[in-house]
This record gives structure tokens, sequence and C-alpha cells, in this order.
């Protein structure tokens, strides 16, 4: 099985970057494919023009982003690695979401209702620069929006990884916590008791 990885930081260096390769490194070891697509990387342009906007109302869609539907279409499973900046995912990950994630490819409206179409297994591993705080529910406030978007369209949630505490300077013995447990879930995402839905 596979497993399509998409990376959201500018920085080849960054603690973001460094997590999907352990986590990817982690799904081979377990006999599993991966595939690492950094946005940044590949140059991913975020902004939704009118004419792209347009084509959406016929089923519409560019050969880029044709291209990264296939890309998803030819994988398993899908996981999104990302810092939390100003509460929200970088701009050209929101950017790619809905870009890529159009009507009739990720979800389609049947008699009044939604049907999510990508019967994928999905997790999120997260970078938080915040510590986590007993008087607010900041699982909720940036992970959950997320998550509403890739189970919309139909995919199996997997508990996400939130990395809380991380920021320049954080202690080391912290971030090879975090890349031993991104590592480990990458060993255990296939397996059948991670059949469930939950942050």
């Amino acid at each position: 099985m596979k497993v399509l990885i998409v990376t959201a930081h500018p920085r080849q260096d960054s603690f973001t970057q460094t997590l999907a390769q352990r986590f990817a490194e982690g799904v081979n070891a377990s006999g599993h494919d991966v595939e690492i697509a950094d946005l940044y990387g590949e140059g991913f342009n975020p902004v939704v023009s009118i004419q792209e906007l347009e084509g959406w109302k016929e089923g519409q869609v560019s050969p880029e982003i044709r291209a990264w539907q296939e890309r998803i279409k030819h994988s398993d499973a899908l996981v999104l690695a990302y810092p939390v900046w100003w509460s929200t995912p970088p701009a050209i990950l929101s950017g790619w979401l809905q870009r890529v994630l159009t009507q009739g490819f990720a979800f389609q409206h049947i008699a009044g209702r939604t049907e999510g179409l990508l019967k994928l297994r999905a997790q999120m591993l997260v970078n938080v620069g915040s510590r986590q705080r007993e008087d607010v529910n900041l699982a909720a406030l940036y992970l959950e929006p997320l998550i509403g978007v890739l189970t919309y369209c139909g995919m199996e949630i997997l508990p996400t990884q939130a990395n809380w505490g991380i920021y320049a300077g954080a202690d080391p013995a912290l971030l090879r916590v975090h890349l031993d447990r991104a590592f480990d879930n990458g060993m255990q995402f296939f397996l059948e008791s991670n059949h469930k839905n939950m942050v």
C-alpha cells in the first residue's frame, strides 16, 4: 500500500520536513510505499484564479491539478505535515486543499446530500508553537477545521500527531520524542487496529 505525504514548510531543514521523513521511514519499515510531496519544493501555486473558479462550474481542472488528483488516486492514504501559523495551516496548504479537492473528485452532491469520494486513510502531523492549555481547547481551534475537510471528502481519520511546544530553540529531547512518535505512527499506519476516527 502507498502513502502520499504532503508537506508544507519552506525550509528543507525544518522540523516539519524532518518529521515527515521520519514518518515515511516508519511506513517503509512496515513494508509499505511512500511518496513525499513538498508543496514549496514543487512550487505549488495556492491561488485560485477566476478562470479556475469558472471551470469548477463545468467540472474542469487544469492539467496541473489533474496531475495532483492522479497522485491521490494512486495512493491508499494521505498524510499532511505542517506547522500552525496564526492558528491556521500555511497558506500554501490551504490553497492546495481548495484547488485539488474539487467537486466531482473529492466529493459530490446527490439529492441534496454530500458524499465524500476519497476512501483513503488520513492522518495529520502538526507542529504547534503553543503548549497545551487547560482553559482553551487548542485542538478544536487548530486541528478540527482540517479534520473536517478530510472527513467531508470521505476519508477515514486516524489520530492526529499534534506536537505541542515546537519553536526555535525547543528542547532537543522533546523533538526526539516527537520524531520517535512519528516513526511509530508510520509503522502502525496500516494496522487494522487503527480503524477509528478521533483527534
